[in-house]
């Protein structure tokens, strides 16, 4: 009969015990389903300002992204050239011609080696859209005589639409250094950081709801494991107190973690919140965006200016020349 005793009291204990004996993962996994199907009672409610706080990194977060989306183009030189592709062919298969050429020139295993290694043209022109217009215009411009007044108004055009084109590299060089950049470390580095410590929070949330759920169960039921196969055997007095206390203390320890968590993200979110970066680097793009704008603008007065000044020559000499005929 002892030995019978000694076992149920054994037996109870270790059913009394069986929910703090499962993992953290375990316990976190069960009171998400629970949660999940509704089965959850007295679900531990986050702070109004800890869930505002999510809200307004989530909006953000979205923020960096939308604006991403669109600005990682400024990364991608002929964004206002499409048609370049066809240039990009040619200058793809014009150095690799030029390469086969080398190697098939190469007297020695070190000249077949510099002749894989080193360009065999030089850099080509940017392929934006102004330089383009600049390529056109220059080559035009050739086709016909100097003197041609159409040869030098297409000329000064392409003098114009290269500088054009230059100080559209150096803004979209700003904005992809000062703006996309930094937007986009933010996105892999302060924004993964914060979303860890929120999942944290929600961990230690679930894992002491869970405990929470385990502690109520044992009072409805008076203590113990409840009705089962350990209710049969006669319990411990001491055994269950023992067990109460350490659900009780479980139970304030988990508190304490979900607190700390909460404040250790609440930290971070505030941080990411209120650093001036983000801003710091629509500013730049704006005024790079400004500058960009006033050097096409000061290009194309002095190009129109000249171009103006051709114009009415060209009309004066033409008139000149109808009236001379008549």
């Amino acid at each position: 009969m002892d030995t019978i005793q000694g076992f149920g009291k054994n037996m109870g204990s270790a059913f009394t015990n069986m929910g703090t004996a499962f993992t953290p993962f375990a316990a976190r996994t069960s009171q998400f389903v629970k949660e999940q199907l509704g089965q959850a009672d007295d679900k531990t409610q986050l702070p109004a300002d800890y869930r505002e706080l999510e809200a307004r990194v989530d909006a953000l977060h979205k923020v960096h992204q939308r604006m991403l989306s669109v600005t990682t183009q400024y990364g991608n030189e002929p964004y206002d050239y499409p048609p370049n592709l066809r240039e990009s062919i040619t200058d793809l298969s014009r150095n690799i011609t030029g390469r086969v050429q080398a190697l098939s020139n190469a007297a020695t295993p070190a000249e077949a080696q510099q002749a894989l290694v080193s360009p065999t043209q030089a850099p080509t022109d940017p392929k934006t859209f102004a330089h383009a217009i600049s390529r056109a215009a220059s080559a035009s411009s050739q086709l016909l005589p100097a003197s041609d007044p159409l040869s030098s108004g297409l000329e000064k055009l392409a003098n114009a639409s290269r500088q054009i084109g230059q100080a559209r590299l150096t803004q979209d060089q700003v904005i992809v250094g000062q703006l996309v950049k930094p937007w986009t470390t933010n996105l892999n580095i302060p924004f993964k950081n914060v979303a860890k410590l929120r999942q944290e929070v929600e961990n230690a949330r679930l894992l002491l709801d869970a405990a929470k759920a385990r502690q109520r169960q044992r009072e409805q039921n008076g203590g113990g494991g409840g009705p089962g196969i350990g209710s049969i055997f006669k319990k411990n007095p001491a055994d269950e107190a023992a067990a109460d206390e350490q659900l009780r203390h479980e139970v304030e320890t988990l508190e304490d973690k979900f607190i700390v968590a909460m404040e250790d993200a609440v930290r971070a979110m505030s941080e990411l919140l209120n650093t001036p970066e983000p801003l710091r680097g629509l500013s730049a793009m704006v005024h790079a965006q400004l500058e960009y704008h006033q050097a096409a603008v000061d290009a194309l007065q002095d190009v129109t200016e000249s171009i103006n000044g051709l114009q009415r020559e060209q009309e004066a000499s033409y008139r000149q020349s109808r009236d001379t005929a008549s």
